[in-house]
């Protein structure tokens, strides 16, 4: 299976002591507005003010999360902001590697986790708007072992324990989580049950997956309830059968390119392996990589090293709820094609109705009622219903997603806001905090 591999060579990083960090990263207006303006080709760097925020109040993010560095909370991040199209702040502070004492770059490569969800619903739904399939479609119509799947008669009980379905999960029912796939990635008899499988196994393809998949009950009847789930791995696997293209050219060939997204796949590859952050955890107060030397934080198969770092070699799980590695440049590209109703520098992956409806909650009222009172969810992103509810500054039809190890994007419609913020942690405390934080320093720099 041919892959896709990050193929742009870039300089080494250098090293700093800690003793240079605050010179380093409160660099000068002036030089900063040189370095970004080449390291996003394509899109204008422009003067906060000129797209209605404050310089003053939008610098706070260097600033704030530089000191969270300094204080020892996080090891580094990169966060661009841009509006109407155009990056008004793009910042990197700390550690890219906190143990080797690497600077954080803007164009530091990191693994996305699920933010890869919301890649794969939509080269799903690419095909969707070609008229290959329907939203109700039962799953097995193209993965036929689907027809015959068990559900678990208590989502905590005995695996051996199923009933019928009552229906077939369907197309929407994947892309919403409401197919009754679990994700399989926390410590429960069931979880470890489900990696048993081999369903996130280096060595296992989309269709082994779907094979081991069909081989373990639901967790509850289809459409009854919103259960976070492996359904964007079906999803992509999907992509497979209908497109007759393996995953990874798929990606590369129809959104990547297009998008100009160079520094995203599955793969990178020695020439660019320096530029991927280890993930960071906390031991003994330090941060230190997970690897097989420093062990990991608790957790499920995403803790693990063997899986932390499974991302430098070929492998054959080319995932659609994990796996891809990016930038925070090319993530953004992503997101401001779908801001733009599907569009990026005159390449159209989706028509503007397309991305309407998939951003739209599409989760029932019973559903609902299992994911969160202010969210939806709609085919690949969650949706913000209630700002007030969701606990911090935002708009209504904000659509969004997160990864495992921090990493977090949304797409603002009405005040034409993405904000990309990376970063690779597990298991440490506050990081959760990080949504919230940035969504109050962006909208409190927002004064037009």
């Amino acid at each position: 299976m041919p892959v896709y591999k990050l193929d742009h060579k870039k300089k080494q990083r250098g090293k700093i002591v800690n003793t240079q960090f605050l010179r380093i990263y409160f660099i000068a207006a002036t030089l900063f507005s040189v370095s970004i303006a080449t390291a996003a080709d394509g899109f204008p760097f422009v003067k906060p003010e000129e797209v209605g925020f404050s310089s003053e109040q939008l610098n706070k993010i260097e600033s704030y999360f530089a000191s969270r560095v300094a204080n020892g909370e996080i090891a580094g991040m990169v966060t661009l902001v841009a509006r109407h199209g155009k990056i008004a702040h793009f910042s990197a502070v700390g550690y890219q590697d906190a143990e080797q004492e690497i600077p954080m770059q803007r164009d530091t490569l990191f693994r996305v986790y699920s933010m890869t969800k919301p890649i794969v619903s939509t080269a799903l739904m690419m095909l969707y708007q070609d008229g290959l399939f329907q939203m109700n479609d039962p799953l097995s119509k193209f993965i036929p072992e689907f027809a015959d799947l068990r559900v678990l008669r208590n989502p905590d009980g005995p695996l051996d324990d199923t009933v019928a379905m009552e229906r077939e999960p369907t197309v929407q029912d994947i892309l919403r989580h409401t197919a009754g796939f679990s994700h399989g990635l926390g410590n429960s008899e069931y979880d470890k049950s489900f990696v048993g499988l081999g369903i996130f196994s280096t060595e296992t393809s989309l269709e082994e997956m779907m094979t081991a998949l069909s081989n373990i009950p639901l967790m509850n009847q289809p459409g009854s309830q919103f259960r976070y789930s492996v359904g964007p791995d079906v999803a992509l696997r999907l992509v497979e059968v209908i497109s007759g293209m393996s995953a990874d050219d798929y990606l590369e060939q129809k959104m990547f390119d297009p998008l100009g997204m160079d520094d995203t796949g599955y793969v990178v590859n020695s020439d660019n392996a320096h530029r991927l952050s280890p993930i960071h955890w906390k031991k003994d107060g330090k941060f230190v990589p997970i690897d097989e030397t420093h062990g990991q934080p608790p957790g499920g198969v995403l803790a693990q090293p063997w899986s932390a770092n499974s991302y430098t070699f070929d492998h054959e799980y080319k995932g659609g709820s994990i796996g891809l590695v990016s930038t925070t440049e090319n993530y953004f590209r992503f997101a401001q094609a779908m801001l733009n109703g599907g569009e990026l520098n005159g390449e159209r992956l989706l028509g503007p109705k397309t991305v309407e409806f998939m951003s739209r909650n599409h989760l029932t009222e019973q559903q609902h009622r299992t994911f969160s009172p202010a969210l939806g969810f709609g085919l690949g992103f969650a949706t913000v219903e209630d700002p007030a509810g969701a606990g911090y500054p935002t708009s209504e039809g904000t659509y969004y997603w997160a990864g495992a190890a921090a990493t977090n994007f949304w797409i603002d419609p009405v005040e034409e806001i993405v904000v990309v913020s990376m970063t690779q942690h597990m298991g440490v405390r506050g990081t959760g905090a990080l949504r919230g934080e940035l969504s109050a320093l962006v909208y409190g720099a927002l004064i037009e």
